[in-house]
């Protein structure tokens, strides 16, 4: 910001108004920068694709943005993403902000829960992805996109085991992240194989949360359909899909979060698909405005 934009912003600072947010809210109207990087990552050692979505007047503005990374981003493609985005904008429901859909590569091997791998060894990259993500995306993004440098700020969603990495990602790095989206989430990922006599234990997920404490500043949200899949391991009626985030969400109630801090959505005759996830994104993009700093 150089010297005479500081003090046109201090002077509207006098009247209870913030320049940046002034320009925003003339700037909904405008267009949305979609470009697509290609990226060395030197922790996963292959090049990683990522969508761009830049928001409206970004060129013309000086202000920084926090980030919405998406796992599985090239799945926005098919949700009619920027159309979705735009609008949540023009509504006002959502802020500006960079968003970051991450193509995926070996899904079974880069996303999971960290060093913890699921009992057939899959996830066996998991922690090199979140380092390309923290150690490499998220600083390219700061240097040359002007993403915020402040902590709480960045939002983090996925589909599928997508969801799962972006909760295991938002949980053990809370200092980076105000909001996760789970869509769909992959939470059955388990450390050991399924034994017909105790069907819910195990659950990676479940177990690293429910023996950790309340990430203070982290709110989440999480979405399921009622046709996600068919299994019902143990028997009760309710599809695993269903199960495991209610379970989860029940140990995050017990954690200490409240009905205000952890958001379910469970959306009719949805399926395990992008069509289902484009149908709930528009409260999600709702949920992370509200949830804003």
């Amino acid at each position: 910001m150089n010297f005479l934009s500081k003090i046109v912003k201090y002077i509207w600072s006098w009247f209870g108004k913030n320049p940046d947010a002034t320009a925003e809210s003339s700037l909904v109207s405008g267009e949305i920068k979609t470009l697509t990087k290609s990226i060395f990552s030197q922790h996963l050692d292959r090049q990683v694709t990522v969508h761009l979505y830049l928001p409206p007047g970004y060129e013309a503005a000086s202000q920084k943005y926090p980030v919405l990374f998406f796992h599985d981003g090239q799945d926005l493609e098919q949700m009619n993403f920027t159309d979705q985005l735009k609008t949540a904008y023009q509504q006002g429901d959502l802020k500006f902000h960079i968003v970051a859909g991450i193509v995926a590569g070996d899904r079974l091997q880069e996303y999971g829960t960290g060093v913890i791998e699921d009992y057939a060894g899959r996830g066996n990259r998991s922690a090199q992805h979140n380092d390309f993500l923290l150690r490499e995306l998220l600083p390219l993004l700061q240097t040359d996109y002007r993403a915020t440098e402040k902590d709480y700020q960045h939002s983090v969603a996925g589909f599928s085991l997508g969801g799962l990495a972006a909760i295991y990602l938002a949980w053990k790095h809370p200092v980076y992240f105000r909001c996760t989206g789970i869509f769909s989430g992959s939470l059955w990922w388990r450390s050991m194989p399924y034994d017909e006599y105790y069907p819910d234990a195990n659950l990676i997920m479940h177990r690293l949360i429910d023996t950790s404490t309340k990430r203070e500043n982290l709110r989440l949200w999480f979405q399921a359909g009622t046709k996600d899949e068919t299994s019902d391991r143990n028997k009760n009626g309710v599809i695993d899909a269903i199960d495991d985030t209610l379970f989860l969400i029940k140990i995050l109630k017990n954690l200490g979060y409240t009905d205000e801090e952890v958001t379910y959505l469970e959306i009719p005759e949805g399926r395990h698909e992008p069509a289902t996830w484009a149908v709930a994104m528009p409260d999600f993009l709702r949920w992370v405005g509200k949830n804003g700093s």
